[in-house]
């Protein structure tokens, strides 16, 4: 029989929606990148510690499951999302994407697999291999990409989790961006928490970075369900105390996600003969960042 729910990717996203489910009663497998991580998570088990707590212990492997998954939600940096797609749908019935930007989601119809895609609005940050705290409450927000939502969306409730399902995840997914696009580099850049995105000296370029975003989503025929910039300043105030993913990769010397967040803003852009020069200068910062790391010694994948 088929594993209900696995998940791609225990950091902070997966490690947070594995809480969810394992308070519903669902016990979710694990898939991750190390033999040695799959075994400390088996031991150790997950621990969540902040505004939301709990400690749970989930099957763990570096392959999915022999027997299959019913749901594959895929939970890794986005620049791994396509590999892990392609590992998951041999062996799965459907593929929830929850991993920052648009990738995942234009992967999981590009292989028109069964799909459903998440919006994470909690501020969670990975403090180690078992250990996820998190800084921001917020929702999860879920709709249907060929696939029907509702058995996971009612599964994440059941373990606590506030999830709203909507109509149109794309351009729920674009305004998700605005707010990565904005809020990640920013604080990746000052070296700040979230908050920091409130101050108004920066107020302008904040401005700016989200309308380009949504000047982009417009020019798809896509109708942003709330104002970018409102919905920037939301996100920065709920997750103010929180830790970027993008801030806690350049912390640790990681590869950011920079190319599949801002990148992906100026590619989109290009093709629609669009200027974006503040996602631009955000973008170039964080590159010369990761180099000046990496040139360092520090830069790790």
């Amino acid at each position: 029989m088929k594993r209900r729910f696995c998940i791609f990717g225990l950091g902070a996203v997966g490690g947070l929606l594995g809480l969810f489910l394992w308070r519903a009663g669902e016990k979710a497998y694990a898939v991750v990148r190390r033999r040695e991580h799959a075994e400390r998570l088996v031991e150790e088990g997950m621990r969540v510690s902040g505004l939301i707590e709990g400690h749970y212990f989930p099957e763990a492997g570096t392959s999915p499951p022999e027997e299959g998954c019913l749901y594959s939600l895929i939970a890794t940096k986005a620049y791994d999302a396509k590999a892990a797609i392609a590992a998951a749908l041999p062996r799965s019935e459907f593929i929830a994407t929850f991993s920052n930007g648009l990738v995942a989601m234009e992967e999981a119809l590009s292989v028109g697999a069964r799909a459903v895609g998440g919006i994470v609005e909690y501020g969670a940050v990975r403090r180690g291999d078992s250990h996820v705290e998190v800084r921001g409450l917020g929702r999860i927000v879920i709709g249907s990409l060929g696939a029907d939502p509702r058995p996971l969306a009612e599964a994440l409730r059941r373990g606590g989790a506030v999830v709203e399902e909507v109509s149109d995840v794309i351009a729920w997914a674009w305004l998700k961006l605005a707010a990565n696009a904005t809020i990640n580099p920013i604080t990746a850049l000052l070296e700040a928490e979230n908050g920091v995105v409130l101050e108004p000296s920066l107020r302008p370029l904040v401005e700016c970075a989200a309308r380009e975003v949504g000047m982009i989503a417009s020019a798809l025929g896509l109708l942003l369900p709330e104002d970018p910039v409102s919905y920037v300043l939301r996100v920065a105030e709920a997750t103010r105390n929180n830790t970027s993913s993008m801030l806690a990769d350049i912390q640790q010397g990681r590869r950011t996600e920079v190319e599949e967040l801002s990148g992906y803003v100026l590619r989109t852009a290009s093709r629609l003969g669009l200027r974006t020069d503040c996602n631009a200068a955000l973008y170039y910062l964080v590159k010369a960042k990761e180099t000046l790391k990496g040139s360092r010694g520090l830069l790790r994948r």
